[in-house]
């Protein structure tokens, strides 16, 4: 895996972890103020990784990962997608939002199964 592909990879799991945990959240949020929390970590996976591309996945993606961890990835941005709502929620709403909770559930199981397929 070239330099790139490693880094593309970092970036995609770091936002994972980023997700799966209140705290990681919270720290960002008392550095960063947006009204829109939400909207911007769905930014992060959607338009920033491009994840909505997969199953296929971008070049990019699929240098990153390989076949079984594209089809994790994509389980999770199914799911992902499916828990969002158009609702603008601050960082205090959003944390206890249960379609976010669900999310950060969801992020969480994905770290692990990647991590297990790597």
């Amino acid at each position: 895996m070239d330099s790139a592909a490693q880094e593309f990879r970092n970036s995609c799991l770091d936002t994972l972890n980023f997700i799966s945990p209140v705290y990681r959240q919270r720290e960002f949020a008392a550095k960063v103020e947006y009204s829109d929390y939400k909207s911007e970590f769905v930014c992060w996976w959607f338009d920033d990784l491009v994840m909505e591309s997969l199953p296929n996945g971008t070049r990019l993606i699929s240098e990153s990962f390989n076949a079984s961890e594209k089809s994790i990835l994509w389980e999770f941005t199914k799911l992902f997608e499916q828990n969002l709502n158009d609702e603008e929620l601050s960082i205090d709403g959003l944390l206890n939002d249960p379609q976010w909770m669900q999310i950060m559930k969801l992020a969480k199981d994905t770290l692990n199964k990647v991590g297990k397929v790597s």
